[in-house]
Formats: C-alpha cells, sequence, structure tokens
C-alpha cells in the first residue's frame, strides 16, 4: 500500500495530506513507462531486439541487394524502436535522478548518460547502417561494428541495474535491479536456447522496468542513508552469484561437451572452432551468445560486490571488503574483454579465430581472481572451487569432462550457500582461517607427491620432465586424452597453495598475500600457452618451465612471509617456535642459493644429459626439502597464532 500511495502522490505531485511529494524522482519514471513500453514491443516481436552477438543473416536478392537480419524482415525496424525507447527512458532516469546521484555520489549514477548515448548510437546504427550495406562482403563488418558498440550498452545497463539495488534500502530496489540485470544474460540465452527463453528475457525486463517505475516514485527515506551496502544489496550479490553460475552452465555443458576419438568425455575451451555440416564460414563450437550470458551476468555480479560495515567486519573477522579495489576493476575489465569477444565471435567472419584467445581467459581469468580474493580472506571453501573450474576451462586443446563439469558444480553448490549465507545472516563470505592452513599443508604436500613421481612417471619421450608428468596416471584413458590436464596438475597444486597461503596474510599487514594472489592468477593466464605448442613433449616442457618460474618467484615471497610469521609467533611469547620459523626460513635461502649456484655452472654452456639429470636431482630435493621445512612453519604458526581455532560461526550477529 505504500508503494501504491507513493505512485499516486508522484502522478499528484502532492502525498494524501496535500503536501509537496518527496518522492526519489518523478521525472525520472516517465523513463521506466518507456521501458515498459519497450518490453511490450519485445514481447510482441519474440525475438532478440539487442544486438548482442551471433545475430543470423540471409540474403534474399542479389540484384537488388536485400537481406534479412535476425531472422525477421522487420527485425531493424522492431530493434530500432526497441532500442530507441530504451534510450530516451535512461535519458529521463539521468535527469530526474540529479538529486539522488548528488546524494549517493560516485560514479555509478553518471552511467545513466552512458547507457543513453549507446542505447541511442545502437538504435541509429542499426536503422540507418542497414540500408548501407549494399554488398555481401560489407556484411561481416556492419556486424562487428554493431557488436561493438552493444558492448558498450551492456555493460552500463548491467551498471544502472547495480545501481538501483546498491542504492535501495526495499525489496523494491532489490527487484528491480535484479530483474533488469538478469535481463540481458536471459535474452542471450535465448539465441541458443529457443523463443521460450526469450519471451521470459522479456518477461524480466516488464517486471523489472515495473519494479523501476516504483522505485523512483518511492519515498526517499527508501534510498541507503551510508556509504555500507544495504542487506537486501547483500542478498542481490549472493544471489547473483548463485545465478551466474547456473546461467553459465549452459555454456558448459551445450557445445563444449564431447567424445574423443580414443574414447573418453572430454570437455573442448569456448575458443574451438568447428565449420557446421553445410557451410563454410567458422563458427564457435559454443555458441558465443552462451558465453555472452555468463559474462553479462557475472559482469553484475562483480559490480555488485558490497561494501561491508563495521558490524559485519567485526563479526566475520574479515575486516575488510573481499571484493574491492584494483582487483575488483582488472576482474571486470577481463569481462569486458570477455564480452567483447563473444560480440565478435559471432560474426562468422575468418576473424573468429583471433578473438578466441580472450573469449578464454576473459571469464576465466576473473573467475580465478574472485577466487584468490576470496582465498585471501581465509574463505577457502568459496574461493578453491572457482579457481579450479577457471583454470580447467583454459586447459587445451581440451581437457577431461568431469574436471570441468565437477568444479563448475562445487561452485554453484558454495555459491548457493553464499546466497543462503548473505540472506541469513547479511555476510558474503565465510571466515575460515583453519581451512587456510589445512590446504596450505594440503596442497605442499601434493606439490611433494608430483616433485617425488610417486604417481608414477611418464614415457622416455617427455625426459627430463616425465618424473613429473604421468602420462598414463588415469586407467582407461588413452594418454593423448589425459596429457593436457596431467601436465597442468602441478602447476594446478602449485597455483592453489599460493592462493591458500595468501590467507596467511589476511588481518596482519603483510603485503606478500596480495603479492601472492596476483602472482596466482597472472600465472594461470599463462596456461593457454602450454597448448601453443606441437607435441606432448613441447607441452610438457613448457608446462615444467612455467612450473618452475613460477615456484621461484613464490618461493621469495614465502619465505618472506615465513620470517613475518616467525615474528608474530615470537611476539605471542612463542620464542622457541618463532626462531625455529625464523630458521627454517634461512635454511631455504642458503639451499636456493646452492641451488643457484648449481644451476648457472652446469647451464651455463651446453649441459649433458647427466648434468641435467643431476641438476633435476639437485633441484627436486631442493623443492621437497623446502616444503616440509615450510608445512612445519605453516602448522606451528597455525596453532600459535590460533587459525586452526578459526572456523564456521552457526549463529546470527547481533542486531
Amino acid at each position: 500500500m505504500a508503494e501504491l500511495s507513493s505512485v499516486i502522490s508522484a502522478i499528484r505531485g502532492k502525498s494524501p495530506e496535500d503536501e509537496p511529494a518527496n518522492i526519489v524522482g518523478a521525472f525520472a519514471g516517465f523513463g521506466s513507462i518507456l521501458g515498459i513500453i519497450a518490453a511490450a514491443i519485445g514481447l510482441f516481436a519474440g525475438i532478440s531486439l539487442v544486438p548482442i552477438t551471433s545475430l543470423t543473416w540471409e540474403l534474399t536478392s542479389i540484384s537488388p541487394f536485400e537481406w534479412i537480419l535476425g531472422g525477421n524482415s522487420q527485425f531493424t525496424i522492431y530493434s530500432g524502436a526497441f532500442m530507441g525507447l530504451l534510450a530516451v527512458g535512461l535519458l529521463f532516469q539521468a535527469l530526474g535522478s540529479k538529486d539522488l546521484r548528488s546524494r549517493l555520489g560516485g560514479m555509478f549514477g553518471s552511467v545513466f548518460y552512458v547507457g543513453f548515448i549507446m542505447a541511442a548510437i545502437v538504435a541509429v546504427f542499426i536503422t540507418l547502417g542497414f540500408g548501407s550495406v549494399t554488398y555481401t562482403t560489407f556484411i561481416p563488418t556492419f556486424l562487428s561494428e554493431l557488436y561493438l558498440v552493444t558492448v558498450i550498452f551492456v555493460i552500463a545497463w548491467q551498471m544502472i541495474s547495480v545501481f538501483y539495488v546498491d542504492s535501495s534500502r526495499t525489496w523494491v530496489g532489490f527487484l528491480a535491479g535484479m530483474m533488469n540485470g538478469l535481463f540481458i544474460p536471459v535474452l542471450a540465452l535465448g539465441q541458443a536456447l529457443g523463443p521460450l527463453v526469450t519471451y521470459g528475457a522479456y518477461g524480466l525486463l516488464l517486471v523489472g522496468q515495473l519494479m523501476t517505475l516504483v522505485y523512483w516514485w518511492s519515498p526517499k527515506d527508501t534510498i541507503r542513508g551510508f556509504a555500507r551496502s544495504p542487506e537486501k544489496a547483500k542478498f542481490a550479490f549472493g544471489m547473483s552469484g548463485f545465478l551466474t553460475f547456473v546461467i553459465g552452465a549452459a555454456a558448459v555443458f551445450i557445445g563444449p561437451l564431447g567424445t574423443h576419438p580414443l574414447g573418453g568425455s572430454i570437455w573442448q575451451p569456448w575458443s574451438t572452432i568447428g565449420i557446421p555440416a553445410g557451410t563454410v564460414a567458422l563458427h564457435m563450437l559454443t555458441n558465443p551468445a552462451l558465453v555472452y550470458g555468463f559474462l553479462s551476468m557475472m559482469l553484475f555480479w562483480i559490480l555488485l560486490s558490497p561494501r561491508l560495515g563495521a558490524r559485519e567486519l567485526k563479526t566475520t573477522t574479515i575486516g575488510d571488503d573481499i571484493v574491492k579495489g584494483g582487483s575488483k576493476w582488472f576482474a571486470v575489465f577481463m569481462i569486458f574483454m570477455g564480452i567483447l569477444a563473444a560480440g565478435q565471435s559471432g560474426v562468422y567472419a575468418d576473424t573468429v579465430s583471433g578473438w578466441g584467445f580472450f573469449l578464454v581467459i576473459g571469464p576465466a581469468s576473473a573467475m580465478i581472481l574472485m577466487g584468490a580474493m576470496y582465498t585471501a580472506k581465509t574463505d577457502i571453501i568459496t574461493g578453491f572451487p572457482l579457481v579450479i573450474a577457471g583454470i580447467f576451462t583454459m586447459v587445451s586443446p581440451f581437457s577431461i569432462a568431469l574436471l570441468v563439469i565437477v568444479p563448475w558444480i562445487l561452485v554453484i553448490v558454495t555459491q548457493m550457500f553464499l546466497m543462503i549465507e548473505s540472506y541469513w545472516r547479511g555476510f558474503t563470505g565465510f571466515s575460515q582461517g583453519s581451512l587456510s592452513v589445512i590446504f596450505s599443508i594440503l596442497t605442499s604436500s601434493a606439490i611433494i607427491v608430483f616433485m617425488f613421481g610417486i604417481l608414477g612417471r611418464g614415457p622416455l619421450a617427455l625426459w627430463p620432465t616425465n618424473l613429473w608428468f604421468n602420462i598414463s596416471l588415469i586407467p582407461g584413458l588413452a594418454p593423448e586424452v589425459q596429457s593436457s590436464v596431467i601436465i597442468i596438475l602441478p602447476f594446478l597444486a602449485l597455483l592453489l597453495r599460493n592462493a591458500a597461503l595468501a590467507g596467511f596474510s589476511h588481518g596482519r599487514g603483510y603485503t606478500t598475500g596480495g603479492i601472492l594472489m596476483g602472482m596466482t592468477v597472472m600465472f594461470s593466464l599463462m596456461i593457454p600457452v602450454i597448448a601453443g605448442n606441437d607435441t606432448v613433449p613441447h607441452m610438457a616442457s613448457t608446462g615444467a618451465a612455467l612450473l618452475v618460474a613460477l615456484y621461484a618467484i613464490s618461493m621469495l615471497l614465502i619465505l618472506s612471509l615465513n620470517m613475518n610469521l616467525a615474528g608474530d609467533v615470537a611476539e605471542q611469547g612463542h620464542e622457541f617456535e618463532g626462531n625455529l620459523i625464523k630458521f627454517s626460513a634461512i635454511g631455504q635461502v642458503i639451499m636456493g642459493v646452492i641451488m643457484l649456484v648449481f644451476v648457472l655452472v652446469f647451464f651455463s654452456g651446453l649441459p649433458s644429459s647427466h648434468e641435467i639429470a643431476l641438476v633435476i636431482s639437485i633441484m627436486v630435493t631442493f623443492i621437497v626439502g623446502g616444503e616440509i621445512l615450510s608445512i612445519i612453519s605453516w602448522f606451528i604458526a597455525g596453532i600459535r597464532l590460533g587459525l586452526l581455532k578459526e572456523g564456521f560461526r552457526i549463529q546470527r550477529p547481533v542486531q
């Protein structure tokens, strides 16, 4: 009833008491009315009117030149009208939200103008540009430019949707933001899954615009009064994370799955190119629209990352916002590159293969970075599945299907629990210092297992790296099927160890954790490089080189971390244990210097096979010895600093 009263007040310009209506933005509400009309046009047309990617086209006449876009002869008219209405609606909202934007501050409010400009450009371009295409060879260029400007509109639209959620304390703002934020992802799915999903997208837009109307015509006291995120926004963050990977599951299960000629189910990266029967154009094996929908939803999720208040920070012992700063905006940038690649991949031209790299690392790097940010705040359960899923989606030319599917399901499950947590207690992460210690030790132990070749050795053709890469590890699968995955496993163990170790720095003022987190992400982006080799031995050599390089850089940071932990343990009154950790770190430094001397002596020229074997044996001894000393140090620090006592807190905080 309160919402209905505010709507009536907005129309009358006065409150029920005949006083001036104190609502959020009366003029902005008329922009939402235009959005409702646009949604109605979309429901009438029943096709995707936002030219995101993968639009079908057909040449109907050569002379005179005539062609159809979007499978409908009236597509350009419908799309132009739809985008034009959205453009004018966003302009009304931009003009009518001046007071609100000045009150809230920040950059998000100004994005209304960006959305208006880009929607107007798309409307004009698709209407006038379509008629300027007079040759078949011009069509790919036209589509490429159209998809490019649409990408910027999509980003602006998602940011506007975040604005609704983040600024309101009510369920109205929550629904306005969520429904509008889901519109583009579901619309993208509709291009691949059929018209029923497309109708669902316009239904979401219709509800979203109705809620936006109520949002603008609600009392001003519905707007948050502090910089921290409202409770509804935290729940929206949890829900959007869950929905992101539910939507992304379409891109995981539809297209990439296949069977290797030698047997075994495989998962091929989103950059894999195929030529469908009866065509000559290059197509992605996975419809780019599916990846587009996943990435646009992920963008909404990350942009919605909440700003926690003092109560949440104190209760969860998180001590700081989880997703923030340069890491957050780097993830947004990589998503932008991924969306751009997904859009351009839908042109179906010879240039499609050039965007494959960003189509892979865009979503993967954002997932890995989000996972690393969670593990850096000691949230292992949320972070590890994100890192693992991101890593295996990059493995090329293919990965074992279960190694992608299982982590993806784990991500969905953990995000579901996080959604429940955000609703029940208002928290957006779990504080689990004990798991940081446990998983640091477990992943370090896994490195020892790989270094010693306990899982078996590969064929002599992989020498000198066959000690680490047993490409016949999984029974029942041909070596050609599992080789790309096996080569990644030691690298993955090292990445996970670094991600878990970042949790030791949390709340202690060390910079080591942040550097470890960033380095983990940057090295993970080199995984596609491993597949750039012609043969498995070359892939193994490249994988080993990356493994050693990452370990060498990590060692310096870990020694710094261990020295800091030694100081903290000593300050707690445990000088013996502190000195033990310190001397262990010093011992590793001495061992590292000796190792460096051996490498310089034997590899300054052309080493013989015996010299290579000797250096590798010494290196394995050094790595294993260092890992054992570090495991002891982390276990002691976990006990003496109380990390092993930190875990779940199953109670609601005092309100």
